[in-house]
């Protein structure tokens, strides 16, 4: 016999048995209920026992003298980073595969100084971050503003090197 016959043979064999197996399964009578399932009615629960009454205190517990208690001043807000100070956090969050707290650095760094020396790095930051994240439509999405908005610096020409996205041209024929 051919071995492609043989195949089929034991093909065969096996799906007969299966389809006898379903069958006999299928025959079978449902299993009946327990009886103690079908008679007894089912019970409210009982409501949670109540908690122990508080221990009075004791003469010998040490009590804070008031000189002791150290007083929290006010908290004001948390006091905001300079530029350089973000960026570089921002740089350290990005070395250590922080991607979230970078771009969370990044994204603030954009909204204070948008109009910085450091505004390339920090958006190409954001898309590296959001890339890295596993977030690439919203990266693409980033970098094709980033390109667009910081045409020739090399931070743009990075993010073009590893996202392909270009700056758009003006495609209007010259007046």
């Amino acid at each position: 016999m051919r071995p492609a016959t043989k195949i089929g043979l034991r093909l065969g064999l096996v799906l007969v048995a299966v389809v006898a197996i379903g069958v006999r399964l299928a025959s079978r009578p449902p299993a009946p209920e327990p009886a103690e399932a079908k008679t007894e009615e089912p019970t409210p629960p009982s409501p949670p026992p109540a908690p122990p009454p508080p221990a009075p205190p004791t003469v010998d517990a040490a009590v804070p003298t008031p000189h002791a208690v150290q007083k929290k001043a006010p908290s004001a807000k948390p006091k905001l980073l300079s530029e350089s100070e973000l960026i570089e956090r921002l740089r350290k969050a990005q070395d250590t595969d922080e991607y979230v707290l970078s771009y969370d650095l990044a994204r603030e760094g954009l909204r204070r100084f948008p109009d910085s020396a450091d505004a390339p790095e920090m958006a190409a930051m954001v898309v590296k971050s959001l890339a890295r994240q596993g977030k690439v439509s919203e990266a693409r999405a980033e970098a094709e503003v980033m390109v667009n908005k910081y045409v020739g610096t090399k931070w743009a020409r990075e993010v073009e090197r590893h996202t392909g996205a270009h700056p758009t041209r003006n495609q209007m024929p010259p007046q």
